[in-house]
């Protein structure tokens, strides 16, 4: 898999795992103390590394890795990693699963099995830890679901390729956030894909184009999938657009759909 990791983690015991993450937890709750749970997340990040290093830690901030896939990259940057551990800083109101899914994110891109988010922003210091039972292995095995799928042209057939590729080299249960910017980028990039679509006279859509006429969607929807289809179909009742060719990751099975306008 073409994902370029500066360090490697180890994977630590859960007992090596509970006297560090106590450590660093110690330390998290110093640091609101002292500052309090207004700053930007680079001060604390700053502060925790500052005084875990003076306790004799080994400690990296922004640790960039780098995904790659053909003339496509992006690097993500972890918080910080303490002796192999991999911390993700927050200063939000609260912790919801979409920090949850980003430190999983991060915990795969890391190769390792835990990731844990730390919150300052709340009245009392949040610590969330997120497990990733997924080797690079596991994430090999994707499904692909293409019973509803209905390639239109050479650049419809061209886009599933694609994916498949990128998922061939990256594996599964990346967030799928990434997954739509590599298609982007081998549909033309934004300045091509992206295309403002008549609403009538209420307005323009932005959707993300390959073929005149169509568009691509790529969501992660793991619930109220029937739902979402329903809606997704009542957005292309009202565009002008021929259909859309939707992608949904649901963990390792991607449902590859067209749903075509009625209008």
């Amino acid at each position: 898999m073409p994902i370029e990791r500066r360090i490697l983690l180890r994977e630590l015991s859960q007992e090596e795992f509970d006297h560090l993450d106590a450590v660093v937890m110690s330390h998290a709750y110093a640091s609101q103390n002292k500052l309090g749970r207004l700053f930007d997340e680079r001060v604390y990040e700053n502060e925790m590394a500052a005084t875990l290093r003076a306790a004799g830690c080994e400690v990296h901030t922004q640790v960039p890795v780098k995904v790659v896939h053909r003339s496509f990259q992006k690097t993500y940057y972890f918080d910080l990693v303490v002796n192999d551990l991999l911390y993700e800083l927050k200063t939000v109101a609260t912790l919801v699963s979409e920090h949850e899914a980003q430190a999983l994110h991060y915990a795969m891109l890391g190769g390792t099995n835990r990731a844990k988010l730390i919150n300052f922003r709340a009245g009392r210091v949040q610590g969330k830890l997120c497990y990733n039972p997924l080797t690079d292995l596991k994430r090999s095995g994707a499904r692909f679901q293409t019973s509803d799928w209905r390639p239109k042209s050479a650049a419809c057939e061209l886009l599933l390729r694609q994916l498949h590729n990128v998922i061939d080299d990256w594996g599964t249960h990346l967030s799928f956030r990434l997954y739509n910017e590599a298609m982007v980028h081998f549909s033309g990039g934004e300045a091509r894909c992206l295309q403002r679509v008549s609403v009538g006279a209420l307005g323009t859509h932005v959707v993300q184009s390959h073929a005149p006429g169509w568009a691509f969607l790529v969501t992660g929807v793991t619930s109220g999938i029937a739902d979402f289809r329903t809606h997704l179909s009542r957005l292309i009742s009202h565009l002008d657009l021929t259909g859309m060719h939707w992608f949904n990751f649901n963990h390792a099975m991607i449902a590859c759909e067209t749903l075509e306008s009625e209008s």
